[in-house]
């Protein structure tokens, strides 16, 4: 997966498969044109899979845990010091090509994949567990500056750092290549504009490939804003 960035100007996207190239140059959007090839390893995951979704979310707040070293020692936490320096997850919506994954302090990876923490994470939805339950890893954006080119990255093969959670019955879907997957519906950060059902939503993350900014609230994924990678 290859991604040609200029990051002073951006302009056309190229559309592939999984994983996704993005090529960002002085031309125009309605200019974009072109294909790829790369593709990304799949991590394979145990889930844990939470309950099916509600109508709505729980307005049970989540709980927000902090890293202990002390439960760490015990082995009760999974604290790896490798995500120290990362930022959290908060309610801000993180850079769309940040160069870090995202933390989230305190949750344990050694009882089964479960939820991010509430707030928005940059992932990428990998495959739908069951009807339901969404599985989800942080990614970031690397670039090679003798090459001036990039792309979006998960986790290494075998980095336990995966995530699962229910979608909303009422998930916000906005869609960067609009519903039909034929159209580029982005806005000034390339990232979605066209809202599209939890249907779509879900046959998008079945075949996984979809970057976005994901919006968990209460244990469950509430918004989904596709990254325009295409």
């Amino acid at each position: 997966m290859t991604i040609f960035t200029d990051f002073t100007t951006f302009g056309a996207f190229r559309r592939v498969g999984v994983p996704v190239a993005i090529a960002v140059s002085a031309l125009s959007l309605a200019a974009c044109s072109g294909s790829g090839t790369d593709a990304a390893p799949a991590a394979t995951v145990t889930v844990t899979a939470p309950p099916s979704p509600s109508e709505e979310p729980s307005s049970e707040p989540a709980p927000d845990a902090s890293p202990s070293a002390s439960a760490s020692a015990a082995g009760g936490v999974f604290d790896d010091p490798a995500d120290d320096d990362w930022p959290p997850i908060t309610g801000k919506n993180p850079p769309v090509f940040g160069e870090q994954f995202q933390a989230d302090p305190g949750h344990d990876f050694t009882k089964g994949v479960s939820p991010s923490r509430d707030g928005v994470i940059r992932a990428e939805l990998r495959t739908m567990q069951d009807a339901n339950v969404a599985e989800y890893v942080p990614i970031k954006f690397v670039k090679d500056p003798s090459t001036n080119q990039g792309r979006f990255e998960g986790p290494a093969k075998g980095d336990v750092m995966a995530f699962a959670a229910p979608v909303a019955k009422n998930v916000v879907f906005l869609s960067a290549v609009g519903c039909d997957g034929k159209d580029q519906t982005i806005n000034g950060q390339y990232v979605g504009t066209q809202s599209c059902s939890r249907d779509t939503l879900i046959s998008r993350a079945v075949k996984g490939g979809l970057y976005a900014l994901v919006t968990v609230k209460n244990h469950q994924i509430a918004k989904v804003v596709e990254i325009y990678a295409s």
